[in-house]
């Protein structure tokens, strides 16, 4: 379990006096149009859909009309609209040129890249999450629903996201034994290019093959390791809606992602989802919005 005493702000966070904005919020687990709508509502940004072992485990019926709900509530936005046509058209984060841009250059263009379709879209991205299924299948659900991302939230190789049709969320998965110098070092999976666009830190369970969703955080500071080297990512585990502000201050991550923590008696909830979402995007000087 997450040990929030290892989580103080140091000196080079409290001289920053702020954490990278803006901060993407990531729903997932979202099971019913409810709760995609008031995902929708509270104005997430990417909605994720379990399609792999779990109690949160969707049918494709469920899945298609939870992305024919969230499609219809797509709003107006600025310029960008006017390109969405053409972003559909173009993988968001394929190809990138690698040769020239090093690791924390390629991965923010691959952020990038996901906030503008984010923008141009005028909705949430939908996002299927996967464990160690196959690439065929993964294509044809993406393909089917449709999604916008995919996550693969097993021990895929990297190399599998060259197969799925649209950008694809790799998780690594964070235990005691895990070390970020290794992982994004030379020989590391993790900042492989041409393969993942997104990064996932959420945490290792012992004793299940079950991963996400479980309501257990790691060390933020191991996550600020990686936003030490400009690489931007996602972060899981344990997270909540009064918790996720200390969460990004300690952690530094582009984005947050939430499951059990938006959930009261294992349903999602409206009031925590708008919570969660709030304090995930509210400037740093701001206090927190808590519900009962």
């Amino acid at each position: 379990m997450h040990d929030s005493n290892n989580n103080d702000t140091n000196g080079e966070q409290e001289k920053e006096g702020h954490r990278p904005q803006p901060v993407v919020a990531k729903v997932c687990g979202v099971g019913t149009v409810e709760a995609a709508e008031a995902a929708v509502l509270a104005d997430a940004d990417i909605i994720g859909m379990i399609f792999a072992p779990s109690p949160r485990l969707v049918d494709m019926e469920t899945a298609k009309a939870i992305a024919q709900t969230v499609e219809s509530k797509k709003k107006a936005t600025d310029a960008l609209s006017t390109v969405v046509e053409a972003s559909e058209q173009t993988p968001l984060a394929l190809p990138i040129d690698a040769e020239d841009l090093d690791a924390a250059e390629y991965f923010t263009e691959c952020a990038n890249r996901v906030l503008q379709r984010r923008r141009a879209a005028g909705r949430p991205l939908l996002a299927g999450v996967f464990q160690n299924q196959t690439a065929e299948h993964i294509a044809q659900v993406a393909r089917e629903v449709p999604l916008d991302l995919v996550q693969l939230h097993g021990t895929e190789a990297p190399e599998m996201a060259r197969l799925i049709p649209v950008p694809v969320i790799k998780v690594f998965h964070v235990d005691g034994s895990f070390s970020v110098d290794a992982s994004a070092g030379a020989g590391g999976d993790m900042l492989k290019r041409r393969c993942h666009s997104l990064i996932l830190l959420d945490t290792k369970v012992a004793g299940t093959a079950q991963q996400g969703g479980r309501g257990v955080s790691f060390d933020w500071n191991i996550a600020r390791k990686l936003a030490d080297r400009g690489i931007p990512f996602l972060m899981a585990g344990g997270l909540t809606p009064e918790n996720v502000v200390q969460a990004m201050d300690v952690g530094r991550p582009w984005g947050v992602d939430v499951s059990s923590g938006i959930e009261t008696s294992r349903v999602k909830d409206p009031a925590k989802i708008r919570a969660f979402v709030e304090n995930a995007k509210r400037p740093a000087a701001t206090p927190p919005c808590f519900q009962e």
